[in-house]
């Protein structure tokens, strides 16, 4: 009786393949087989390989919690995204409000993307050493922060600075597909990473469609 409720593990002893745990629902999760002998450096140190925990990794995540997180992350996506294309909706505020060309005005939105590329690359290694989850809420609450000052500005230089800080504040292009890589072995990414992308692609187009209403039923200094 008491073997029904345990976890049923079925190896291939030949095979480097990962092998099968059957839960008790029936579902199954990948584990691997550890190596015998452990690696230790000069010290007493022990080095945790990752055949040591596979099964504690988000690897062997049931599905629905990859894909709870997987959302989550979209959103955080669109909202960054969403934030690079509202932009152009406040050009024509910003050019009677400041005195500027509409081609001035559009550097705000040319600033903020530069700083992008450059900021994704800057947060990833640091999501690497302290963990995904602290970087992007580090990241989301600055880029956030930063809009204050935008919406609040007195002269384009204060709209042109908030914007060059919240891209470098943006980690979601490069961390959010590292948490993919995370969760998924590399032959099983397909679909996780064509959601993540999705979500940048479904920002941008949001924010101009968002923007329009935006721009005839408010004006773009608070």
């Amino acid at each position: 009786m008491a073997g029904m409720f345990e976890n049923e593990k079925v190896e291939n002893p030949d095979s480097s393949e990962p092998s099968i745990e059957r839960r008790v629902d029936n579902s199954e999760v990948p584990t691997r087989k550890k190596e015998t002998g452990k690696d230790y450096d000069n010290g007493d140190k022990i080095i945790l390989t990752e055949d040591d925990c596979y099964e504690q990794l988000g690897f062997c995540f049931p599905t629905w919690k990859k894909w709870t997180i997987l959302s989550v992350i979209f959103i955080v996506q669109v909202s960054m995204n969403f934030n690079t294309s509202l932009y152009s909706n406040a050009i024509t505020g910003m050019t009677e409000e400041f005195n500027i060309s509409a081609q001035a005005a559009r550097c705000g939105a040319m600033i903020f993307l530069v700083l992008y590329a450059f900021g994704c690359e800057l947060w990833a290694p640091w999501s690497e050493e302290l963990g995904r989850w602290p970087i992007l809420q580090l990241s989301l609450f600055l880029v956030n922060i930063w809009q204050i000052p935008v919406a609040l500005a007195k002269n384009f230089g204060t709209v042109m600075a908030g914007r060059a800080l919240g891209g470098l504040s943006s980690a979601g292009g490069s961390v959010t597909l590292g948490m993919v890589a995370d969760m998924w072995e590399p032959d099983e990414q397909q679909y996780a990473v064509a959601f993540i992308v999705f979500s940048s692609v479904g920002g941008s187009v949001l924010g101009p469609v968002v923007g329009g209403f935006v721009e005839q039923y408010a004006a773009w200094y608070v």
